[in-house]
């Protein structure tokens, strides 16, 4: 039984490790647990006990676990267990480790395909809830979550009802829901079904794409009223393709919305199938919506187009010297780049030609106009931004705070910098609500503006530049002081070097200060009258504690590593012979390493993508328990699959290392700075461990126990763990650097941290042993590193 305190309070419930919490709303809160009788990760939620009094909370509660129960099908949260422990009920469910949409949105917009992926996914999770008779009722982005391998789970169960009784109102009068994602029906207070699900979708689909709910207002009443009578919004051009999934998810009437939850993956599945020039494979033949030739090439043009008029803004932006908020190129583009991969991927069928030509016709141009207008940007305006950039926009540009007005205000600036026939393009008048380009009047022409420094620049080529006539515009001193002295410093908008003392005339500049390993520092500063120095100070980018899981090419994520800064410390004991001499030893940079002991749900993820062969887990166990019967030369394998799915450099830790995070800085032999190790570890004796008896010895799930300060769980017990080190009786004293000790034809490994063969007194963090490195036992394991930039 475990304990979990709160100010004054402890939460206790039989069977379960709670490791931590993950969030905490109203009406319960869900931890991250380890169930013990089988080892495995799960998210215990636990109501809270103020609203036990209250019978229509603890029904609400019942009913999730009662609904999802009866429930299978991937793409639904599963439920492992339920119950009640003194005046707590609980529901320990799956525990899903990527976040949910809610999350992803708070960092932008997501990619259109990722987002229709997100889409189809829910929605065959709808259909088999509506085909069990069941009505979610509050679909939103916070009730999907993704898995450790990014697959999109439907959770949180507790308002939906059964079709017969799927009203908006509860027994005291009160609408359930969120406003935002509600349907009409839903907003009126009538009987709903499925469909309601489905409109709900669409606005979660609608918002993936933009970043914003199609309805806003102040008042949830004034919401309603916007989902009952405001027409269906219209997407941006660059995101056309997807308008017919966003008219029949959102259409007023449930009678002209997708009737079943199959019909919207079989219109993402031939959506995606149009595009690539294949034939759709129908999960029904329930889905009438189909995607004709001209359709596809009217949402190519306004993609190709809302891309070509933003390239032109940024251009003309820069040939102005007034780059106002050039960040990294937006994941819309990778539309364009994803239609372009779909086209050329080869098929074993003839295509309809008339889709083919229309297809390669536009993303031809599309692709030749944006070479043109990127290759005549002056090298002064060209910017490149790292994903951790810190991009301040000056307040002369924009000084609103949410993305929405933001755009707004940018659009105005830009206008007002255009011509007068320029402007024409971003007039309302010229570019309809939903981004898309009006047809001109006969009578009427579009004219494409040539800056007018871009025709000075013609003429100097074909004739003779006249001599200039010497400045008299006052230029000042500009000294950028930073910290670390060697960092890199740039003023992007200008094509001279910085230098010390740099002469520039009045006016904004855009300055970069960065280095690797250092988040950028980017800033507008104003140059006015007089000389100006600016201090800078970078910020280090892995910060000791800093949590990392680098995302695998292959799909999901590696082991989730912690930031472990640089230090110095005594390594070694006098108290083993092995061991000797103690001696200080420094580590001169941070370093990241893995929290927990490698699984075998994560090794077993790398012998299948490598045909590698799968270790026995001694019939202890799989998922989350430490993986066992790996070689060191295995392990060199796991790491270097590791460096190439990831891009990351990831090796096994050496001893020094090893030592040194498994101290967390202490100079005990056990980082909680005591020989009684009960409860503390699973070791053999002295550990009183649940997971050994007199005639049973095995391995327990990681992270089983209480971490040390620095992050890591199990370096005392457990499974011993394999580092680089070649293996010598011994320490050498005039030794004091972390790099690993490395022999010719070395054939013993160094082993660390004892296991749960070992008793306590080997354990401890100083002890060590020496093994072949082609050796595979049941009680050594690995755990990794990864090196920071």
């Amino acid at each position: 039984m475990e304990l979990v305190k709160s100010g004054n309070s402890s939460l206790q419930i039989p069977g379960y490790r709670i490791l931590r919490k993950i969030n905490q709303g109203g009406m319960s809160t869900v931890y991250l647990a380890i169930q013990r009788s089988v080892g495995r990760q799960v998210a215990l939620k636990v109501m809270s006990p103020v609203l036990n009094a209250d019978p229509i909370f603890s029904e609400r509660f019942q009913r999730e676990a009662n609904i999802v129960g009866q429930l299978s099908h991937p793409n639904i949260v599963g439920i492992h267990d339920i119950g009640r422990y003194r005046s707590l009920n609980y529901i320990a469910m799956d525990y899903m480790s990527g976040g949910s949409v809610a999350e992803r949105l708070a960092k932008g917009p997501l990619e259109p395909l990722e987002a229709l992926n997100v889409v189809r996914q829910i929605a065959m999770a709808l259909d088999h809830s509506h085909s069990k008779g069941y009505v979610h009722r509050d679909l939103k982005p916070e009730n999907i979550l993704f898995r450790e391998d990014g697959s999109a789970v439907l959770s949180d169960f507790g308002v939906a009802r059964a079709v017969a009784h799927t009203t908006r109102m509860t027994n005291s009068g009160m609408v359930v829901g969120t406003p935002h994602y509600m349907s009409p029906e839903q907003a009126r207070g009538n009987a709903i079904d499925g469909r309601a699900d489905l409109y709900s979708l669409g606005v979660v689909f609608y918002e993936m794409l933009t970043g914003v709910v199609p309805y806003q207002a102040e008042e949830a009443v004034a919401i309603a009223i916007k989902h009952l009578t405001d027409p269906i919004p219209k997407l941006p051009a660059r995101h056309a393709l997807y308008q017919s999934i966003i008219e029949r998810a959102l259409a007023k009437d449930p009678s002209k919305r997708f009737q079943r939850g199959l019909e919207v993956a079989d219109a993402a599945d031939q959506l995606v199938a149009t595009l690539a020039g294949k034939p759709s494979q129908q999960i029904s033949q329930l889905n009438n919506t189909s995607i004709g030739v001209s359709s596809l090439a009217r949402a190519l043009f306004l993609t190709l187009f809302s891309s070509l008029r933003e390239r032109f803004i940024k251009t003309w932006q820069l040939r102005q010297g007034n780059p106002q908020q050039l960040g990294p190129a937006r994941k819309d583009q990778d539309t364009l780049v994803r239609l372009r991969q779909l086209v050329s991927e080869p098929v074993k069928h003839k295509r309809p030609w008339a889709l083919s030509a229309i297809t390669a016709i536009t993303l031809l141009l599309g692709w030749s106009v944006f070479s043109v207008l990127g290759n005549k940007a002056p090298q002064q305006g060209s910017i490149t931004l790292a994903d951790d950039a810190n991009l301040l926009i000056p307040d002369s540009i924009t000084s609103t705070d949410n993305l929405g007005k933001q755009q707004t205000s940018m659009a105005g600036a830009v206008s007002e910098k255009l011509p007068e026939h320029a402007q024409k393009l971003t007039s309302p008048q010229t570019i309809s609500q939903g981004g898309s380009l009006n047809p001109p009047q006969p009578s009427q022409s579009i004219q494409l503006p040539v800056p007018t420094d871009l025709t000075a620049q013609i003429s100097a080529d074909t004739s003779e530049k006249p001599p200039e006539a010497p400045s008299t515009t006052p230029t000042f001193a500009f000294t950028v002081a930073p910290e670390p002295e060697d960092a890199r410093i740039r003023i992007m908008n200008i094509a001279p070097r910085y230098q010390p003392g740099i002469q520039l005339e009045p006016g904004q500049y855009d300055v970069e200060v960065s280095k690797p390993g250092y988040n950028h520092y980017r800033r507008w500063i104003n140059v006015d009258d007089q000389d100006l120095q600016l201090s800078v100070k970078l910020q280090k980018a892995y910060f000791a504690g800093k949590k990392i899981r680098s995302t695998l090419s292959s799909g999901g994520r590696g082991p989730q590593m912690i930031v472990v800064d640089s230090g110095e410390f005594t390594m070694g004991s006098d108290k083993h012979s092995n061991s000797r001499p103690a001696h200080p030893v420094n580590i001169p940079k941070p370093f990241a390493i893995s929290t927990r002991e490698i699984t075998f749900e994560e090794y077993d993820r790398f012998a299948l993508a490598t045909d590698a062969k799968q270790p026995s887990d001694a019939g202890w166990g799989r998922g989350e328990r430490p993986a066992i019967n790996i070689s060191w030369q295995d392990a060199q394998g796991y790491v270097q699959w590791l460096s190439k799915e990831t891009g990351r450099k990831y090796r096994l830790p050496s001893e020094a290392e090893w030592e040194y995070a498994a101290r967390a800085g202490t100079n005990h032999s056990f980082w909680w700075k005591s020989s009684d190790a009960r409860g503390k570890a699973n070791c053999r004796r002295g550990c009183d461990s649940q997971f050994n008896s007199l005639f049973s010895i095995k391995t327990g799930p990681v992270a089983n126990y209480q971490a040390n300060p620095f992050g890591l769980y199990d370096t005392a017990g457990n499974v011993a763990e394999w580092v680089q080190d070649c293996y010598q009786p011994g320490y050498d004293k005039n030794r004091n650097t972390p790099s690993p000790v490395n022999i010719k034809n070395c054939q013993l490994r160094s082993v660390r941290g004892g296991s749960m063969r070992d008793p306590s007194n080997r354990i401890g963090a100083e002890y060590r042993k020496g093994l072949d490195e082609n050796s595979r036992t049941k009680d050594v394991g690995i755990r990794v590193v990864m090196e920071l930039d």
